[in-house]
């Protein structure tokens, strides 16, 4: 069956066929080993890696065939799925899409069975110079070579991994083909014959570029591992480069070792930092903004990102939004390189003060957290400058200030955020420093330009309880602030940053709110209103101390409140002995101009 389908550029075919592996009963039926091709498996794929159980269950399956469950049932013929091939090449060479475990896997029975019964004609009869590999460059050729040289002595610890599954193969058929006094109970020829003859899949050949066979390769695939987004980024990286930038097959080293220094950082860093796909989405933004394409492209998932650009670099699809808009667009391995680095020194680097460490705690906890990648796309920019890690610190902590103005001014990520954001990236990659801060500062500008529909300062003043991500916001930075926040001591910034994000902390109501006098809490209500649950009435304070002093009066409470190791609380006790509507406003104000002051650096 063969099938041709118009594409955009030329022609893509479909054929596929009934194979067994030497022998067809079929008239119409094709032999792998029987049309002298040599059967290449790809740079891009992964090395050969089943496991014991894998190769045990396929074993299982050719012997169930053979004789059935009660081991004297007739022969019977098996069907052991698809295989991908692509279109033979001019000598005689076709690659091996999909089916590398198991064609891999036949090749190393038919050894041990040759090695295992050396007088058996039919076995004589094959050869095993029909698979070869250029995955790993070359390295796992040398494994394959040296297995199929070799005498076989079993050895289970070997790393040719050729050699290690033979090991398992000869243990399983072993056990199947002696009894218990060693001696053959199968006739070998016969059961080489139905290995041969007996075994059916389908191959699918198709004749097309590795874009749209990898999308036929997604389609039927129902063996071995899917292709994820950083397997099929690899692969369409060497397509690129390979067929558009004329680059030789070892470019494919090259791509593979992005993937080995991410690999390396997370295991010198003793947890995962990031992988591919953290490092692509840097990049996506990195090439909206350098190559100027649209902004909706900044909110495409990074696998839909690149699955498209790739479309439209190599000529099989033009997407919306990428039409017209990659004639200038250039991909660079140093790029992903300098990216990667990028990321990990930040991993590597101290922060200046306690303010910067929370800086980026708060643009975590904002409502534009997915915004911190702007870090190492400044990393990245601005890397060569002089004094660049205090220049990204300044950066970021403008960055933070405008995204916790906005997560208090409004419940949800608004439109105008997002579409400054993509602003910033821009500058940051075709502007100076200075034009970017340029940019931040007048977007934060002063208070008087945050009233009106979403008033900032009525937003802080009000009742905060309604939305835990301005409650949460609002509180922690009032904390932060009664901290010690620009000291430059290491262990006191680490102590100032653990305490207030990575300790179990509530927000405590100073007048509780469920006061324990149920009999009271009507009149407090009344009294006290919107105040109860706004910043005059509210601290953090740690969980634990929280949850004992429950709703308490304030006369009981401030026995408790100084065992807190925040500032704030102890700081509280200082400045009341006690506790009303009047103080809670009076602290209000206090709390609003403090946090106003800072947001817009008034001195």
């Amino acid at each position: 069956m063969s099938e041709v389908f118009p594409s955009l550029n030329t022609k893509f075919s479909i054929n596929a066929k009934t194979c067994t592996l030497k022998y067809n009963q079929k008239s119409t039926g094709k032999t792998i080993l029987e049309n002298g091709v040599k059967y290449i498996i790809p740079i891009y794929q992964r090395p050969y890696s089943w496991t014991e159980d894998q190769i045990k269950k396929f074993i299982d399956d050719i012997f169930f065939s053979y004789w059935g469950n009660d081991g004297n049932s007739p022969q019977d013929f098996i069907f052991i799925g698809t295989m991908q091939l692509s279109e033979r090449q001019s000598k005689d060479e076709q690659e091996v899409i999909d089916g590398q475990q198991r064609l891999t896997t036949f090749l190393i029975i038919l050894k041990v069975l040759k090695h295992k019964f050396p007088q058996s004609v039919e076995l004589g009869n094959i050869q095993l110079n029909w698979l070869h590999t250029k995955v790993n460059n070359g390295d796992q050729q040398k494994y394959l070579d040296a297995f199929i040289a070799s005498d076989l002595t079993f050895d289970s610890e070997t790393l040719n991994p050729y050699l290690k599954n033979s090991f398992f193969i000869n243990e399983i058929l072993t056990e199947y083909i002696n009894s218990e006094n060693d001696k053959t109970i199968i006739d070998i020829d016969r059961f080489t014959r139905h290995l041969l003859s007996n075994i059916y899949f389908v191959v699918i050949e198709t004749r097309a570029g590795l874009s749209k066979t990898l999308q036929i390769f997604n389609a039927i695939n129902t063996t071995g591992l899917d292709l994820n987004g950083g397997d099929i980024f690899k692969i369409r990286l060497y397509e690129y480069l390979k067929d558009k930038k004329g680059r030789d097959e070892s470019v494919f080293t090259e791509i593979s070792m992005l993937y080995q220094k991410i690999s390396e950082y997370n295991a010198d860093l003793k947890y995962a930092a990031t992988d591919i796909r953290g490092i692509l989405s840097i990049y996506q933004f990195i090439l909206i903004a350098k190559y100027n394409l649209p902004n909706v492209l900044f909110t495409y998932n990074v696998d839909t990102f690149f699955e498209r650009l790739f479309d439209g670099l190599l000529g099989v699809n033009q997407w919306e939004h990428y039409k017209n808009n990659l004639s200038n667009v250039e991909l660079s391995i140093r790029e992903i390189e300098k990216i990667i680095e990028a990321r990990y020194t930040w991993e590597r680097m101290d922060y200046s003060s306690a303010e910067d460490a929370c800086s980026i705690q708060f643009l975590w906890l904002s409502r534009y957290s997915r915004y911190w990648i702007l870090i190492f796309i400044f990393i990245y920019r601005f890397n060569e400058e002089d004094d660049y890690w205090n220049k990204m610190l300044l950066f970021a902590k403008k960055l933070s200030k405008l995204y916790i103005i906005y997560s208090i001014r409004f419940l949800r990520a608004i439109n105008d955020i997002h579409t400054f954001t993509y602003s910033i990236v821009r500058n940051l990659i075709r502007d100076s420093f200075e034009a970017t801060i340029h940019s931040l500062n007048e977007k934060i500008d002063k208070l008087e330009n945050h009233k009106g529909y979403g008033d900032l300062e009525n937003a802080i003043a009000g009742d905060i309880t309604y939305n835990s991500k301005v409650k949460n916001l609002i509180c922690r930075l009032s904390a932060m602030l009664e901290e010690n926040y620009t000291t430059t001591d290491y262990d006191e910034i680490q102590h100032i940053e653990q305490k207030l994000f990575e300790s179990s902390i509530d927000v405590e109501h100073i007048q509780s709110y469920h006061d324990s006098n149920g009999d009271k809490r009507k009149d407090i209500w009344d009294e006290w209103q919107d105040d109860i649950n706004s910043i005059g009435n509210l601290m953090i304070l740690e969980e634990s101390l929280n949850r004992s002093i429950g709703n308490k009066t304030y006369e009981e409470k401030k026995i408790h409140y100084p065992s807190s190791s925040y500032s704030i609380v102890k700081r509280q006790v200082a400045n009341y002995d006690s506790w009303s509507l009047i103080n809670c406003i009076s602290r209000k104000k206090i709390e609003l101009k403090k946090i106003i002051d800072y947001l817009f650096e008034n001195p």
